[in-house]
């Protein structure tokens, strides 16, 4: 089987790859399990595939996760009640950086161990500095202002922050990062964030699941009606997916592995909606597209079909099963108001589908 646009970093990765294909491929539900695998645009999919891979092989555990996703794809689309952007390197970058805050750490490293992270409290450089017991900061004051004065935004945040502004969804900024840079990320951001959730206020950073349930906290919504967008692997994405939110991966280099390329975004603006332009999705993801705009028709459709062949078992049946051939046929009457019962149904024929031209 060949992937569309592969992007293996390393043979081992290719082969670890396939490891893991053959082994999903003879499991329960093997189908489904490849399929989503293969094209992981599920976050909590594409987290999965991605710890796969790196691993090898396939936990219980993982595989479990790797089924929900498969089944996630038979619900109606999420609803997206806010989406939350990591600052820098996703909204916004800095021109000159200096580290004026590791420096300092640097100094006095066993004092700096002893104590809280800047990170997560809010101290400014020249109180950490006498927290740490070092001399006045002058070097390092300077260093910083260098930085504060370089960070600029990139050429497409504030439309992308516009255009979901106008859809009516709350905008908050999440993001690990000390007192200092706040302000001029505030000055830069302005009336456009409803919510600004900061590490060293939230005293807590960016993966642990404490800061994402603070997150969800002060927005008032479920984790899953929450899209985090970022561009750091593992701070961003798998934290925000192990506390129940969805997310989306900024690669503006375009460099994203295999795995990651599925739930990947080059500009902010493909970011939101949860969904990519229609060049760029899958062939599952097309499939998914086709039947949610056009349920209620192929719902009718599929209804139609299997009454009739209800009824044509019920004439043809014998006595002994005309009671069950009866209630069989009742029981389908009842799903004719209820187009969610045939998204499944279609979604497993669209798997199939794919399934089997793949292996032509």
């Amino acid at each position: 089987m060949s992937d569309p646009l592969p992007s293996f970093r390393t043979l081992a990765e290719q082969t670890a790859y396939a490891a893991v294909l053959a082994d999903l491929a003879g499991r329960d539900r093997g189908n489904e399990a490849v399929m989503i695998f293969r094209e992981p645009t599920d976050p909590d999919a594409a987290v999965v595939a991605d710890a796969m891979i790196r691993a090898g092989k396939v936990s219980d555990e993982l595989y479990d996760r790797l089924l929900a996703a498969a089944d996630r794809l038979y619900a109606p689309p999420p609803v997206t009640r806010a989406v939350a952007f990591d600052a820098f390197g996703t909204l916004v970058h800095i021109g000159r950086k200096r580290h004026p805050f590791e420096r300092l750490i640097r100094r006095a490293r066993d004092r700096a161990e002893a104590l809280p992270s800047p990170m997560v409290q809010p101290i400014g450089l020249a109180d950490y500095a006498a927290a740490l017991e070092l001399p006045h900061p002058d070097d390092e004051l300077a260093m910083l202002d260098e930085e504060l004065a370089t960070i600029a935004r990139y050429p497409d945040t504030l439309d992308a922050l516009w255009r979901i502004r106008e859809q009516g969804v709350r905008i908050a900024v999440a993001s690990n990062l000390a007192l200092p840079y706040a302000a001029p990320l505030k000055a830069l951001l302005g009336d456009l964030v409803d919510i600004w959730h900061f590490s060293f206020d939230a005293g807590a950073i960016k993966p642990e699941r404490a800061f994402y349930a603070g997150l969800t906290a002060r927005l008032e919504c479920e984790a899953s009606e929450l899209l985090m967008v970022g561009d750091t692997w593992n701070d961003d994405i798998v934290g925000a997916v192990e506390a129940g939110l969805r997310a989306r991966w900024v690669d503006r280099g375009g460099r994203a592995s295999h795995a990651r390329r599925f739930i990947s975004v080059r500009e902010l603006g493909d970011a939101y909606p949860d969904r990519r332009r229609a060049p760029q999705m899958t062939e599952l993801e097309l499939f998914r597209s086709g039947i949610d705009a056009n349920l209620d028709y192929l719902h009718t459709q599929r209804w139609a079909l299997e009454a009739v062949r209800l009824r044509q078992t019920l004439t043809n049946a014998p006595d002994a099963k005309k009671t069950a051939a009866t209630r069989a046929l009742n029981d389908h009457y009842d799903t004719r108001d209820q187009p969610e019962a045939s998204r499944a149904a279609l979604m497993r024929d669209a798997i199939a589908t794919i399934a089997l031209r793949k292996h032509a």
